[in-house]
């Protein structure tokens, strides 16, 4: 079976956002420089885990670079996901916040996105 990364699977509603990176809203958060995991277990949606990308434009000022990151996060990820053990009933919000600027091999951001993933089913199966 190929592991595709769909629509479900990413966050784009504006006030599950909200609540990922309000103060005292539950989440918590991994750093693996360069990338900053930011999750909260939510009660049980459409999918499992659904993921949100950011690179923000003060690191890279052209789109080509933003676009770049975003593309090696997302296919880290899309390979990686099947490690995420999250319980039955609880639903995961991921974001991934790149945190230096300058660009790294893909096979590093592979390594930093399955350390994160690891580290944040270590936490939800303890939850």
């Amino acid at each position: 079976m190929k592991a595709r990364l769909t629509k479900p699977e990413r966050l784009y509603s504006r006030t599950l956002i909200n609540k990922l990176f309000e103060p005292g809203g539950g989440s918590r958060s991994f750093a693996a420089y360069p990338i900053r995991a930011v999750y909260r277990l939510t009660d049980k949606d459409e999918t499992s885990a659904s993921i949100l990308i950011s690179v923000p434009k003060r690191q890279f000022k052209h789109a080509v670079d933003r676009n770049h990151v975003k593309r090696q996060i997302r296919e880290a990820y899309r390979q990686n996901k099947q490690l995420l053990k999250i319980p039955d009933n609880k639903s995961l919000n991921i974001a991934f916040v790149w945190l230096s600027n300058e660009h790294y091999p893909s096979g590093v951001v592979a390594s930093k996105v399955k350390n994160l993933l690891q580290r944040i089913s270590e936490a939800c199966v303890k939850c």
